[in-house]
């Protein structure tokens, strides 16, 4: 029987993990409103260090009940941090009228399996009955919020997706000037070469060669390290509020809904 449960659960078909906190795949949300939405679930985790997202489609896949789908996809993605499991996750879909939030094991003693009830169907339902799918997403995700922000308040002011962009650049800078490094103690050797070859080719002229010997076109390769290097760091910070999970689970929580 539990080989079989678990190839149930296995055989659903979960998308990718998402890239932001915020997913419209229905493209039902004011696209304003949804961004200054996704910075605020960002800065929640930055400040407390729990990831609350929010996903919107049109459609379950077939034959996949909602729960299944939260329960695995909040696995699959890692929502919440690794120990932690400090995760939850809004679920709405529009075309099958069904919604639900998942809860981690981390959050459970606060968002609760009946706080999870009364925020989908006190304050999110009134909104998707007069089809304000953004002013529903926006007053469900701060009722979890402020139900949450009393667990785990010690935030690092990152992000784990921050926090994981920030660490390869001192590898990344150290390559670089080993790079310039070699590149300094290369064309000294790669110079004197040349003056040997030349005088090598023209005997019986010493001298005579060594006149063009730091002409401009031999200005050395060193120059082009540096310039890649402050060119991609330049865009680093384009992508500040993106989500990455970080390895939490998900406890099964968590209460499901319709309207």
């Amino acid at each position: 029987m539990l080989a079989l449960l678990l190839a149930l659960v296995t055989s659903i078909s979960i998308p990718p993990k998402p890239a932001g906190y915020l997913t419209d795949n229905a493209h039902v949300l004011d696209g304003t409103r949804a961004h200054a939405l996704n910075e605020k679930l960002a800065q929640f985790e930055r400040e407390t260090s729990n990831q609350i997202l929010v996903y919107v489609d049109r459609k379950l896949p077939p034959d996949t009940t909602i729960e299944q789908f939260a329960n695995e996809a909040m696995h699959q993605w890692g929502v919440g941090q690794k120990g932690k499991d400090n995760g939850a996750v809004l679920f709405l879909f529009i075309d099958d009228r069904k919604m639900r939030i998942e809860v981690g094991y981390g959050l459970e003693a606060r968002l609760t399996d009946a706080r999870s009830r009364q925020i989908t169907s006190t304050i999110i339902k009134p909104y998707l009955l007069k089809r304000d799918y953004t002013g529903a997403v926006e007053s469900g995700a701060s009722a979890m919020i402020e139900t949450v922000r009393a667990e785990y308040t010690q935030g690092t002011g990152k992000t784990v997706h921050e926090t994981k962009a920030s660490k390869p650049w001192p590898i990344a800078f150290g390559f670089i000037l080993l790079a310039i490094i070699a590149g300094a103690v290369a064309a000294p050797i790669y110079f004197l070469i040349r003056v040997f070859a030349r005088q090598a080719r023209t005997p019986g002229a010493p001298g005579s060669s060594n006149t063009g010997m730091f002409d401009s076109s031999n200005t050395g390769p060193s120059d082009s390290s540096s310039s890649s290097w402050s060119s991609d760091s330049s865009s680093s910070s384009s992508d500040s509020s993106s989500f990455d999970g970080g390895g939490g689970d998900s406890g099964g929580g968590g209460a499901s809904d319709s309207w």
